[in-house]
């Protein structure tokens, strides 16, 4: 564990927490609606939304105490499944979705794809090292956020399609 490697996964770890995805979601939500993308505004919103609500709930089912090696980042509560994980998963993968679907460009979706996936491993990767997570834990956040994101993306994607063609949004 070297410092310069402490210091970069303490700011990575940030990205997936409650300070940073409330900020970046309020000024993506203010986007949204200023472009009147208002289905996207809404499906963005209300996975990132649900994730605390289902972290709170399933952290109190299984109970799991985090790991009892040295924490270089303070953490309290329990640790099976990592909200951290769960939430960058859900935001970022979201965000990775508006955008590829504005873009034409095939490589430029690419590129977008592997940086989104890039952050959100290096998001989970960060909660193992900084001694707070279990690698199940991490697991298992990103397999509750990918599984609400594969329910809700086919109503988000009839929604924006119906409100398109009826003109509520652009």
């Amino acid at each position: 564990m070297s410092d310069g490697l402490t210091s970069f996964y303490k700011f990575v770890t940030n990205f997936g927490g409650t300070v940073y995805v409330p900020i970046l979601l309020s000024v993506l939500l203010v986007f949204l609606l200023l472009k009147k993308w208002y289905s996207e505004a809404i499906f963005i919103t209300l996975n990132v939304a649900i994730v605390p609500i289902l972290i709170f709930v399933l952290k109190h089912v299984y109970g799991r105490t985090r790991p009892s090696l040295q924490h270089l980042v303070v953490e309290n509560g329990l640790s099976f499944p990592s909200g951290h994980a769960s939430t960058s998963l859900m935001f970022y993968a979201c965000l990775m979705v508006l955008i590829c679907q504005r873009l034409h460009n095939c490589q430029i979706k690419w590129l977008v794809r592997v940086l989104a996936s890039m952050f959100i491993v290096l998001i989970g990767m960060s909660r193992i090292y900084l001694g707070v997570n279990y690698p199940t834990d991490i697991l298992g956040g990103w397999l509750m956020s990918g599984s609400i994101l594969l329910m809700t993306y086919p109503i988000y994607d009839e929604l924006r399609f119906k409100w398109r063609f009826k003109g509520v949004q652009k």
